[in-house]
């Protein structure tokens, strides 16, 4: 004899939040060159954080991604640096010609994300810097971490 239990379910509905400033950086710079140069930029230190680790399942392996990190720059800030290609592919395929995002968070992000833009521009190494908005990119949710 079966008995069969009729559950009541729930869903749960998550929007995600992209509250960041987002700069894109092209540059032949190695993560931790990259890394000393905005330490350097703006007075402040870098630290290299664990790896991102993203399971694709069109990769036989994890994609991972360098990381650096730097907590409250100025004021509650805090800024990520993120590596664009991986030892597997890229974090956003559609933004094969960025090498590396720069996320901005906290306090007034806008405001620093700006200023941080205008700054870039002049380091040598850094060919070109880009005003990104999360929002509008396809992989978007592999920025949330």
């Amino acid at each position: 004899m079966f008995t069969f239990v009729i559950m009541k379910t729930k869903k749960l509905k998550y929007t995600p939040d992209y509250n960041f400033g987002l700069l894109g950086i092209s540059s032949a710079d190695d993560d931790y060159q990259l890394s000393w140069h905005l330490s350097k930029l703006l007075n402040s230190e870098f630290i290299r954080a664990a790896d991102l680790e993203i399971i694709d399942p069109r990769f036989p392996d994890f994609q991972m991604f360098s990381v650096y990190e730097n907590f409250d720059i100025e004021g509650n800030s805090s800024v990520k640096i993120v590596a664009n290609k991986g030892n597997v592919g890229f974090l956003i395929e559609e933004l094969k010609n960025i090498d590396f995002f720069i996320l901005i968070f906290g306090g007034e992000s806008s405001g620093f994300t700006g200023e941080l833009f205008t700054k870039l521009k002049t380091v040598e190494s850094i060919s070109a810097v880009f005003k990104l908005k999360p929002e509008n990119l396809k992989s978007k949710e592999k920025l949330l971490f």
